[in-house]
């Protein structure tokens, strides 16, 4: 058997472990959502501060081979100053005073002597004269083979023009002009090539000299560099660009194009490049010196020695400007790899603190569950415990019913609790048990009552028949006297079959063996036949029977039942009526139903009479017995077979007035048709036979 305790314990924890459950799984959820947020912020916060700290790398980086090939440029203009001879006092000379000035270079193997007034040079670019701005890229200037053949010539003839005389210095100098065009700038030029074929010779012992100086000593750069040289030749087409620096990168770095051009306002640019021995290197591409001034040398290119004839003039032709500019430009690469080995230590470092998040994350999740766990097992347990008691405490009424219930027997019905000790739930059942006990404690008594009306019924019909047979058995006597002796004991005897026939009827009910047969029948017909059978009972008691039978009413139902019932009814009637007394049985429909009424002039009830007039073995009035078996039966058997027929029952009565019983049974099928003519009229009483 199950337990209402452990059901309801049981009940309450699978409600309370899926309470706890979701709980657990929401807070869960919110809490792992908070932690991850958290942790996405965390890891944000060291991503930024990295970040942060890889630009500041990245600049300092950028500012570290900035500061290098600005180092480098210094170096390479004073180097290169020094090479050509432009220190610095020389600049302060105007610069037509510098062009002149660079006839006697010594870079170029002239003796002191013939520098007129020391070297010098320009610290910016040509005017519009220069060749490139803003033009395409010029191809290499270089002397063609002849031109060299010819420089060489005409030098050696005007090297030797004997005497003084200019008409003789000028022969010479006829006998070898070019055929040149006659806006041609080289036109009677003494030496219309030597630029085209001394230029490229210069350029190349700078590049030499400046490898000497940067590239062969034994001074440590931190940096990888690259000096490219260019060239460019006033009023000339062409230049020429050479290269030095270390091994790795000699050569391997161009120059973008705004780079070759002479132009003033170019400034530092950083790019990255590729450098096969390096990798990726990151790049500082400057023409300048750190004050922003160009590392630009102007140079007239000395020609050979004049003829005596005219060696008067100090400048040779006379009054020439600058014969080509030389520029520089510094390139300073570093990989990046030193970047990334600068970076190595704060990547481990991010990779450590992220790591340490995330494992603060995981280690926090775990611990949150963990106390999940203990928190909502130690709940369930406490509610385990502790339910087991409220349960019960909330049993209590319940075993209090329980009890009270047990101490119900036989002889005492009554429940000994009140309602308000159980609560306002168990209150129904009380009420319930209560009227349960009550009906119960009444079938009993009526089963008392009964086997004794049974017994009191029985006992006075046996008890006749034994007088009237020991009366007949006394002493011998006349045919005719045993005759009547024997029709008063078959008098008897059918009493007793009645009686016995109807407490049967009322134990088939009882026992549902009782079935019914149900057929169409007339209503109004089948009244008639119950009353024409209880007229004659009428006649002997001077009471008149009259029926009313407004319309035909067909329907469905169980014809003997529904006789019995207006028999039983009409014998009452007959029974407990007045001399002269009237019994009326009317026939009518409502609606849907057929109604049948039993009304009588006698001597009515009381409210506490028709109250218990159905229940079994009660008589009102005990006396009136002449007509029949009188143990109580009829109105319960009545009542029976109306509930079996689907049907109401109702008792009006007023005492000394009459009893009226209306009996309304459905009707499946109601036809109403005119009443025949044999039958009687709405209305119009049938008297009893006489």
């Amino acid at each position: 058997m199950r337990s209402i305790r452990r059901s309801l314990l049981g009940y309450l924890l699978v409600l309370i472990a899926l309470a706890l459950g979701a709980v657990g799984v929401l807070v869960d959820r919110f809490a792992n959502a908070a932690v991850r947020t958290r942790e996405a912020s965390e890891e944000d916060r060291i991503e930024q501060a990295f970040k942060a700290r890889h630009a500041e790398a990245k600049a300092k980086f950028d500012a570290d081979l900035m500061a290098e090939a600005k180092a480098l440029a210094t170096e390479v203009q004073y180097k290169t100053a020094v090479l050509l001879g432009q220190n610095e006092p020389m600049r302060r000379l105007t610069p037509i005073e510098q062009v002149v000035a660079q006839v006697g270079g010594i870079l170029l193997g002239h003796t002191p002597e013939r520098r007129p007034g020391g070297p010098g040079g320009f610290g910016g670019f040509g005017g519009p004269g220069w060749p490139g701005r803003g033009a395409e890229p010029q191809p290499p200037l270089k002397a063609s083979t002849e031109e060299a053949r010819l420089f060489r010539l005409r030098s050696a003839m005007l090297e030797f023009v004997p005497g003084p005389s200019l008409l003789a210095a000028l022969a010479p100098v006829a006998a070898v002009e070019p055929n040149l065009r006659g806006n041609d700038p080289r036109r009677h030029h003494p030496y219309p090539n030597w630029v085209e074929f001394d230029g490229p010779r210069v350029v190349a012992r700078v590049q030499e000299s400046l490898r000497a100086s940067l590239v062969d000593d034994d001074h440590a750069r931190p940096y990888q560099f690259q000096l490219t040289l260019v060239a460019t030749y006033p009023n000339r087409a062409g230049r020429n660009v050479a290269t030095l620096g270390a091994r790795v990168v000699e050569d391997a770095l161009l120059v973008a194009p705004e780079f070759l051009e002479p132009a003033p306002d170019v400034e530092p640019k950083f790019d990255d490049v590729n450098i096969s021995d390096l990798g990726s290197c990151r790049r500082v591409v400057s023409g300048t010196t750190p004050g922003g001034r160009p590392i630009g040398f102007f140079l007239p290119l000395p020609a050979p020695p004049a003829p005596a004839v005219i060696a008067q003039y100090k400048n040779y032709p006379p009054f020439r400007g600058a014969d080509m500019m030389l520029r520089v430009i510094v390139h300073t690469a570093r990989p990046y790899s030193e970047l990334d080995s600068r970076l190595v230590a704060d990547q481990k470092e991010r990779d450590n603190q992220l790591a340490r998040v995330r494992a603060e994350t995981r280690e926090e999740l775990v611990n949150l569950r963990a106390r999940l766990v203990v928190i909502g097992a130690g709940t369930f347990a406490a509610l385990v415990l502790g339910g087991w008691f409220f349960v019960a405490r909330g049993l209590a009424p319940l075993r209090l019913l329980s009890d009270a219930v047990s101490l119900v027997s036989e002889k005492d019905f009554r429940l000994p609790v009140v309602p308000t000790e159980l609560g306002h739930e168990l209150a129904p059942i009380h009420a319930r048990i209560t009227q349960t006990l009550t009906l119960l404690q009444r079938a009993f008594a009526r089963e008392k009552q009964a086997v004794a009306d049974i017994s009191h019924e029985l006992r006075t019909p046996i008890a006749s028949l034994l007088a009237t047979i020991d009366v007949a058995l006394r002493k011998p006597r006349t045919p005719e006297q045993y005759r009547g002796t024997l029709e008063e004991c078959r008098l008897i005897s059918k009493q007793l079959g009645q009686l016995v026939e109807r407490i049967m009827t009322l134990a088939s009910l009882d026992a549902g063996n009782d079935h019914t047969h149900v057929a169409r029948i007339d209503a109004g017909e089948l009244a008639s036949g119950c009353a024409a059978v209880i007229r004659p009972l009428a006649a002997a008691n001077n009471v008149t029977v009259s029926i009313h039978a407004e319309e035909e009413v067909i329907l469905n139902t169980d014809p003997g039942k529904l006789r019995e019932v207006l028999m039983n009814l009409l014998h009452n009637a007959v029974e407990y009526n007045d001399p002269n007394g009237t019994i009326e049985l009317a026939v009518r429909r409502a609606g849907e139903t057929a109604v049948f009424e039993v009304r009588d002039t006698g001597i009515g009830m009381t409210p506490e009479v028709r109250d218990r007039i159905f229940e079994r073995f009660y008589r009102a009035d005990s006396s009136r017995h002449a007509t029949g078996v009188h143990a109580g039966l009829g109105l319960a058997i009545v009542k029976e077979y109306v509930a079996r027929l689907n049907g109401t029952l109702a008792v009006e009565s007023e005492p000394g007035v009459g009893t009226t019983f209306r009996v309304t049974l459905p009707a499946l099928t109601i036809v109403s048709t005119l009443v025949p003519a044999d039958r009687a009229k709405p209305g119009r009483a049938v008297p009893a036979a006489s």
